[in-house]
């Protein structure tokens, strides 16, 4: 796991910027935690998606799979001065096949304890950041080849900012102080999805002509 001890934390969570927009209700959730790719395959959009978290945490996502989706896990602990938090996040993918392609959900929550010294207090909860989930997204587009950026987290950090919104509240869980990934390069897309080729059209076998 990794440990933050970056006292620049606190002062930028004490800014005055804004709390980034949130996931209220199941109108927000349709709009923000969910995708439908025409054309795409289930194994490719998996695959982008757990591609994402990988190269934001290598070292600390593990996944769970099951036949439609998967759920990504991330530990991590951050040490401030007197005070730390240890957790772990929990990215829930999923996939169903509709007629207009392949519709894709994603839910984030974390828990764990935070406090200093003896006193400890536990923490539950959705990660409801509007500006998570689209970075998440324009991702996962991108490894599609359905985007040509791959969007950096100094690119989404410096939109919200000239917004006055704070970025590190927004965009923890991918460009957080405890993602090892938040500066690596963009990885290569994946290569276009293959049409498959028209049938061809077998011809019949002449018949033999009986004999007059």
């Amino acid at each position: 796991m990794r440990i933050a001890g970056i006292v620049a934390l606190v002062v930028t969570l004490g800014g005055c910027a804004a709390p980034p927009h949130q996931v209220r209700d199941r109108d927000d959730y349709l709009a923000e935690a969910t995708r439908v790719f025409p054309g795409e395959s289930r194994e490719r959009v998996l695959k982008a998606a757990e591609t994402v978290l990988k190269i934001s945490d290598p070292a600390d996502f593990e996944f769970r799979y099951t036949l439609t989706g998967f759920t990504g896990l991330r530990r991590y602990f951050i040490y401030v001065v007197l005070a730390a938090a240890s957790g772990r996040e929990k990215w829930d993918f999923m996939t169903e096949i509709e007629p207009a392609g392949l519709r894709a959900s994603v839910s984030i929550s974390e828990e764990g304890t935070s406090g200093g010294g003896y006193n400890q207090q536990r923490y539950e909860g959705a990660m409801a950041s509007v500006p998570l989930y689209r970075l998440f997204w324009s991702r996962v587009e991108y490894m599609l080849g359905k985007r040509p950026d791959w969007v950096t987290c100094e690119q989404a950090g410096a939109e919200l900012q000239s917004a006055s919104t704070n970025s590190v509240a927004a965009l923890g869980g991918l460009c957080g102080p405890t993602s090892d990934g938040r500066n690596a390069p963009a990885p290569e897309p994946f290569p276009p999805l293959a049409k498959p080729e028209p049938p061809t059209a077998k011809r019949s076998p002449r018949s033999a002509t009986p004999p007059a």
